[in-house]
C-alpha cells in the first residue's frame, strides 16, 4: 500500500534524536526488506534540507535522493552523526528516510503489539 506521506525514519542509529525521550529505544530493518522503489532520503532532516532560509551552497540541499544515490552522498560526506551528532556544523545530523509504504513497516508493528 502506497502512502500519501511517509513513514520518517532514519539511516543507523542516531545518538542526538536518542536524547529526544527518556528511556529510548530504536530498530533496526535491514534495507533488503523493503521495496527501494518506496524509499526517499534526504542528507540531514527535510525540512532544513528544503528550507529556503538555508543557502550554504552545499550539493545535498533541496535534493530527494534514491537508494543508490544517498550510497554516494555518504561515500562522498560520511554519515552526519558521525561528523556531526553536536549540530555545530551545521543542520545535518542524520539522513532522513521516507517510507512510502507500509508493508515492511506493518510487519514490525505486528511484532511490537504481539510482545
Amino acid at each position: 500500500m502506497n502512502r500519501t506521506s511517509p513513514h520518517y525514519m532514519v539511516i543507523e542509529h542516531s545518538p542526538w534524536l536518542s536524547t529526544w525521550f527518556e528511556n529510548c529505544s530504536y530498530i533496526k530493518i535491514p534495507i533488503e526488506e523493503f521495496d527501494l522503489k518506496t524509499i526517499s532520503f534526504t542528507y540531514g532532516d527535510s525540512m532544513p534540507a528544503f528550507s529556503p532560509t538555508i543557502n550554504d551552497g552545499k550539493e545535498y540541499r533541496k535534493k530527494l535522493y534514491t537508494y543508490d544515490e544517498i550510497l554516494k552522498v555518504i561515500e562522498k560526506y560520511g554519515l552526519p552523526q558521525d561528523w556531526n551528532d553536536d549540530g555545530k556544523y551545521g543542520p545535518e545530523r542524520y539522513i532522513e528516510t521516507h517510507i512510502w509504504s507500509d508493508e515492511t513497516i506493518n510487519k514490525y508493528r505486528y511484532q511490537e503489539e504481539n510482545i
